[in-house]
């Protein structure tokens, strides 16, 4: 018993190393682990911990050497029994990371569908969709946008509508179609229609995204095909008819569809607190909820992600420079307004409902933030947390490119209409 109170030990040593970038203490830690676990001839674990430990010794920079452990576990995977289907699943996870780590971004993406459809058959979700979103990164790191859409529609097709993994890989396919011919990252105003008043100021809270699209902001209906609504509200949120809008508008308005984890994060920060009592006051809630360690880890981890983007929002004018973010609601929101005129488009609400939609949106948003810039701090921060994960890449400059037209232009709405 003891042996096991110490492996497992070992085992939350190791993986807080790797939360930590401590890759080489980790590689360790894991050889350890995976040691004890060939002592006692726990084959599938010691599968599943060496493939950690690859993954950790390519994080390192030692990737011949985790690319070697790799192909000596898939030897010994293939001889583990049938029903020895997660140390499988785990092994295709971490050989992705590892295979990528070495430019074998094709083999990797090949690993991670592997590990995707192993983690559903095995009714872990949350992992599939995670593989999932990996594999469609490295399938576009591989062929190219324009080569990776075939690829990344069949992967669609795996993921359940309306879960995480396929709003991102739906998000991935759709920078793929990008038409070159398109306008984006512009303002736009349609002259024909108000852009004054309470409508008007309700449709700014998602001008984010009308910037992002290159559409008119004050516009609640753009007069698209409604088949080609119907298309897109399917495939991006799972939206098939007036019910299931009603639904996903109503999470929205109620801020329910972003990931709850980052606002119990961002509420236990009070003013004043500096990173170190942010971070206790996180331990010290989940300890009174009872949270597993492994998810409390991942809490913690959370806010030391908010503060690289704090960080980095205050240097590029996204925030103050005493600044922070205290809700990332406004994320919810300013899609609210979006869902309201794609279903409005999709002929699966009238005008009254889509206009009322949008209104609340407004209204809930002027309860939550003081400004236009703390919104749209609280609305970037949401969906970097969702899309770009720490990257910095492509999500990042289009948002902060939109933040600075709404901000800076002299026709944008946020600099001619009061906040709330």
């Amino acid at each position: 018993m003891a042996m096991r109170t110490d492996t497992g030990e070992l085992l939350d040593r190791a993986r807080r190393y790797q939360r930590q970038g401590r890759s080489e203490e980790a590689a360790a830690a894991f050889a350890g682990v995976a040691d004890a676990l060939e002592a006692r001839a726990d084959w599938p674990g010691v599968v599943a911990v060496r493939a950690r430990q690859a993954r950790a010794l390519a994080d390192a920079g030692r990737a011949e050497q985790a690319l070697r452990l790799l192909a000596d576990l898939g030897r010994a995977a293939a001889a583990l029994p049938a029903q020895a289907a997660e140390p499988r699943a785990i092994l295709d996870d971490q050989a992705a990371h590892v295979l990528a780590r070495a430019g074998r971004d094709g083999e990797g993406a090949r690993r991670a569908w592997a590990a995707m459809t192993a983690f559903r058959a095995l009714g872990e979700n949350e992992r599939a969709d995670r593989a999932g979103v990996h594999a469609a990164r490295l399938i576009v790191r591989d062929a190219g946008e324009r080569a990776a859409i075939g690829p990344l529609r069949e992967l669609l097709g795996l993921l359940p509508p309306g879960g995480e993994g396929h709003g991102r890989v739906t998000e991935i396919l759709a920078r793929a179609q990008r038409r070159p011919d398109r306008d984006h990252d512009v303002l736009v105003a349609d002259p024909g229609h108000a852009t004054w008043g309470r409508l008007a100021a309700a449709l700014a809270v998602g001008a984010h995204l009308a910037v992002g699209n290159g559409v008119p902001w004050n516009v609640l209906e753009h007069g698209g095909d409604p088949a080609g609504e119907r298309t897109l509200l399917e495939r991006d949120w799972g939206v098939t008819g007036p019910a299931s809008w009603r639904e996903q508008i109503d999470r929205l308005l109620a801020a329910e569809n972003s990931d709850p984890a980052i606002q119990i994060v961002l509420d236990r920060r009070q003013h004043g607190m500096g990173p170190r009592d942010w971070r206790d006051a996180i331990v010290d809630w989940c300890a009174g909820q009872e949270v597993p360690a492994d998810a409390a880890g991942e809490l913690v981890e959370l806010s030391a992600l908010v503060l690289r983007y704090e960080a980095r929002f205050r240097s590029d004018g996204l925030l103050p420079p005493d600044g922070r973010v205290d809700s990332v609601f406004g994320y919810d929101f300013g899609r609210a307004v979006n869902m309201a005129r794609w279903g409005l488009g999709a002929r699966f609400c009238d005008a009254e409902a889509a206009e009322e939609a949008v209104l609340r949106a407004g209204r809930l948003a002027g309860r939550v933030y003081r400004s236009w810039r703390e919104f749209s701090a609280g609305y970037v921060l949401g969906r970097m947390l969702r899309f770009d994960e720490g990257e910095f890449g492509e999500w990042y400059e289009r948002s902060l490119a939109g933040h600075r037209i709404l901000t800076q232009d002299p026709a944008s709405p946020w600099r001619l209409l009061a906040w709330g």
